[in-house]
């Protein structure tokens, strides 16, 4: 699997194009190979595909504005594969389904059915609609069937893909290899960050906080987590820590270092 960085671990360091390039430096530095992005407002697709390259970087997927996609499909579908080709990828990204959708079996139906329209137009082109489910996908309508599920069966196979991500399975208390092996065939970029428990301080047994962490400093089972990647196909192990408690490149080094010691 190749290594990658998730921006947003490092979002307030690229606010400008200064900061953008000293970052994709300190982010190839590390020995990462690759990033996950879409274009930032202050740059065009080609400037910015250009930083990448001199930054000896690749982005592994495009981003999309769901909003715009669906308002105004011709320029919000249009914009997302033009940043595709200029990036050389086929895969754009779009954001979690919106908050009215989120707590019934309907809404993920309608959510699914909303991908799959754009979805097809992207196969047009031979590219895939890519989704990054968090903890809310795996809430449970009582049936023994969660939100992710929905989306999972509601949508074209070969039109939408998946990026799960370790610690928001981990959060939505689903077995993270079980789910990592159901996406077969539709997961080429899984985002590794670990779960970890902020221990002893808590007054109440019941009150347990998580917190994010860096790949190998918490406590998911990391050797069930890759082997299940590896035997799936999984593409692109890329790292995103939401927050980071020093300092973010710090913490991506680790997280870098770690993914070595686990062979992944």
């Amino acid at each position: 699997m190749r290594k990658g960085a998730q921006m947003y671990t490092v979002r307030e360091f690229t606010k400008d194009k200064a900061g953008m390039a000293n970052t994709l430096k300190k982010i190839k530095a590390i020995g990462y190979d690759s990033i996950q992005t879409g274009t930032p407002s202050y740059l065009t697709n080609v400037e910015f595909k250009a930083m990448l390259d001199e930054a000896g970087l690749t982005d592994c997927t495009a981003g999309g504005n769901y909003g715009l996609m669906v308002s105004d499909p011709k320029a919000g579908i249009g914009a997302a594969i033009e940043q595709a080709h200029v990036f050389g990828v086929n895969y754009v990204e779009v954001g979690t389904l919106p908050q009215e959708w989120r707590e019934s079996e309907e809404g993920y139906k309608l959510y699914a059915a909303s991908l799959n329209k754009i979805a097809a137009e992207l196969k047009k082109e031979g590219m895939r609609l890519l989704y990054h489910p968090h903890a809310l996908e795996f809430y449970s309508f009582g049936n023994g069937k969660k939100g992710f599920d929905i989306l999972f069966d509601e949508t074209d196979p070969e039109g939408v893909n998946f990026t799960l991500d370790t610690h928001w399975m981990t959060a939505g208390g689903v077995n993270v290899a079980k789910y990592i092996r159901k996406v077969k065939g539709r997961m080429t970029i899984c985002h590794f960050k670990d779960y970890a428990i902020v221990g002893g301080a808590e007054d109440h047994i019941e009150r347990v906080c998580k917190q994010f962490a860096e790949v190998g400093e918490g406590n998911i089972d990391w050797p069930s987590v890759i082997e299940a990647c590896k035997e799936i196909g999984v593409e692109y192990a890329v790292v995103e820590q939401d927050i980071c408690k020093g300092d973010p490149f710090d913490s991506l080094a680790v997280s870098y270092n770690n993914m070595i010691k686990f062979d992944v």
